[in-house]
């Protein structure tokens, strides 16, 4: 397949471009004195300390504009979840899918360009996108049992479980012990839908909220005193040729959905800031501003700078003046430096938290994103610094040292290779595993496999179409496809150990961002021009075929159990561009081997089932990434 469009994209994702002015493609906000930002609502537990979100169709007005959309509790974004310092801190939360029925639709692979495979757009669940908790099933509680509806076995409340899917009508019951392994890192987090297949389009629908967990960093004099704005950026189809506003007097229900077309998630769409359209933030002289970024969009990279602007509308901005935003996290983690750039770049999955100093002098700021697709750029939010604005709380960044001692350490005792040992991205040097992103040789597309994203009925007839032996599925991690490997009944396609750290390195052959549940990893410094290039913790981090191999290091902390590794532009993840990973316990060869070989060896999860020959050519093709696997006679006929 031609992946030029996809290796374009990848390479102007990283590039800081200018321009000497920007204007918008509608109409330029007006400035009346009122501030339009909004944080998301912040969800209340019940009675019972228990958060309810209903995934169901409600309408939603965005940019003038009546929709009916995919929500949670009938928001874009969803409400936030704010966790408060503490110990011992269990956060229940009750999922109700509200769907009645079966909507099937394709979705295509490569944007159209591969077999489809057909999924029911109304399945859910829930992730904890940044949580360190059990993947499964929460720790049995006698005193704590699960009851009614929507528990696990045993009465036991689900974990970060994402293989679940919660059908129409039914529901879920979470619990996630954020303490049970150390009490949690503190920062911004997310949570999202996940169910395989139906992932992208339910979060373009802004189904999505923050999930903000505190900690002693927020208790920090000189960060409780700033001014600290949530905001959930959101890609949303709006102007999608298949995305269908509500027409006066419809009502809104899940047969007039407004936005159900798998390939309105490929395309270049508006950005949205909680909901709104370029909202306009007002601000005083000199204060400084904590912002936590969400990046919930998909597909797109991007890169976000403040400009001061030429006018009260941002419709001209100068691009040699900017107003930097010294990031201190990155995915929820402090970090142990800030890192100042004159641009914050996010990929799919990113959060960011900032400080902002606003001038001294009343004026306009225009905060400008640039996406591949959108090279000269678009104004995300205005920034209005006025001297009748309420008095700055904060004219001050917090000092530098006092958040680096909230950071975890780069380095730690763990067990590598079956000793212990002082780890850190220095001493250890030898590769344990290897994760390749979209590789090549990819099968040639075939235009009887192109789709349009239509209705289909959800059935086993719709896997993919075997994979010839000497090629890679597209799209792929390490040459394999997620659904290929379930259809032939692979436990799981990636096994670490619980207590162990090993070294991975991540390569690309275009570019994607690389995300791991349940255990965040460590990058090791880079030579990235547009990320933090010191040692810092992570859990999604943008790959690119330019970057050659970037290493991380794991740390296996806690909970043995099946997760989930991918690449976090959504769509590629729901046409399998994924991997089920299982951790295990040191003496279970259960979970860790799927069989023995002739010498009693164990022959790995995973490795390959004995008459799987594409698996055979796709272990041979990672080994030798990016030189092309050599001449195989036996296997490539």
């Amino acid at each position: 397949m031609n992946h030029s469009r996809y290796h374009r994209l990848s390479r102007l994702a990283g590039l800081v471009l200018f321009a000497a002015a920007c204007s918008d493609d509608g109409a330029p906000a007006q400035s009346n004195g009122v501030e339009t930002f909004a944080a998301p609502p912040e969800l209340s537990p019940d009675a019972d300390g228990v958060y309810r979100l209903e995934y169901g169709p409600r309408p939603v007005t965005l940019d003038g504009v009546r929709y009916c959309m995919r929500t949670y509790n009938g928001l874009v974004p969803g409400p936030t979840i704010r966790v408060r310092a503490g110990t011992n801190r269990r956060l229940r939360i009750d999922l109700r899918n509200g769907f009645t029925r079966v909507d099937g639709r394709e979705v295509s692979g490569m944007e159209g360009r591969e077999a489809p495979t057909c999924h029911d757009f109304n399945l859910t669940n829930l992730h904890f996108h940044g949580g360190h908790v059990r993947p499964d099933l929460a720790a049995a509680d006698p005193a704590n049992p699960c009851t009614g509806d929507g528990c696990g076995p045993d009465g036991r409340f689900y974990g970060d479980n994402v293989l679940l899917t919660v059908a129409q009508g039914r529901s879920a019951r979470y619990r996630w012990d954020l303490d049970e392994d150390g009490v949690h890192h503190e920062g911004t987090d997310w949570y999202h839908p996940h169910t395989h297949g139906s992932t992208a389009i339910q979060v373009v629908n802004g189904v999505a909220g923050a999930l903000i967990v505190e900690g002693p960093l927020d208790a920090e004099p000189t960060v409780a005193a700033t001014r600290e704005r949530v905001m959930v950026i959101n890609e949303i189809p709006l102007r999608h040729e298949t995305t269908m506003p509500l027409r006066e007097g419809d009502a809104c229900n899940e047969n007039n959905l407004s936005i159900d077309n798998f390939l309105s998630v490929t395309e270049g769409m508006p950005m949205l800031v909680n909901g709104r359209v370029k909202p306009r933030l007002i601000t005083a002289p000199g204060q400084v501003e904590r912002w936590r970024m969400v990046y919930a969009g998909t597909p797109d990279e991007m890169a976000m700078k403040l400009y001061v602007g030429s006018d009260a509308n941002c419709t001209s901005y100068n691009p040699l003046r900017l107003v930097q935003m010294v990031q201190y996290a990155r995915d929820g983690i402090t970090m142990p430096r800030y890192y100042r750039n004159d641009a914050v770049w996010v990929s799919p999955g990113y959060r960011v938290d900032s400080f902002v100093k606003m001038p001294t002098a009343p004026q306009t700021l225009c905060l400008v994103g640039r996406r591949p697709r959108d090279l000269a750029g678009s104004v995300i939010a205005i920034v209005e610094v006025r001297a009748d604005a309420p008095a700055a709380t904060s004219t001050q960044l917090p000092p530098e040292s006092a958040l680096a001692a909230h950071a975890p350490p780069v380095t730690w005792m763990g067990n590598v290779d079956g000793a212990m040992t002082q780890v850190s991205c220095e001493s250890v040097t030898r590769v344990h595993q290897r994760v390749g992103l979209l590789m090549q040789p990819i099968a040639a597309p075939s235009t009887a496999m192109m789709s349009r994203g239509g209705t289909c009925i959800p059935s086993e007839s719709h896997t993919p179409p075997a994979t010839p032996v000497c090629q890679c599925p597209a799209p792929n991690i390490n040459c394999r496809n997620y659904e290929a490997r379930r259809a032939r009944g692979y436990r799981s396609d990636r096994v670490g150990v619980v207590g162990r750290s090993e070294r991975w390195e991540v390569v690309a052959f275009d570019g994607h961002p690389f995300h791991i549940h349940i255990n965040p990893f460590l990058v090791c410094p880079n030579d990235s021009n547009k990320e933090p290039n010191f040692a810092h913790w992570r859990d999604t981090f943008w790959v690119q075929a330019d970057d050659r191999v970037r290493p991380i290091m794991m740390n296996f902390r806690g909970f043995t159990g099946r997760f989930v590794t991918h690449c976090h532009k959504l769509n590629h993840e729901d046409e399998g561009m994924m991997e089920l990973t299982e951790l295990c316990a040191e003496s279970d060869r259960e979970c860790q081997c799927q069989r023995t070989d002739a010498m009693g060896r164990c022959v790995s999860q995973a490795g390959c089932q004995a008459d799987d020959r594409q698996c055979e050519f796709a272990a041979i093709a990672t080994a030798s990434y990016p030189l092309p696997p050599p001449p195989n006679p036996g296997l490539c006929r």
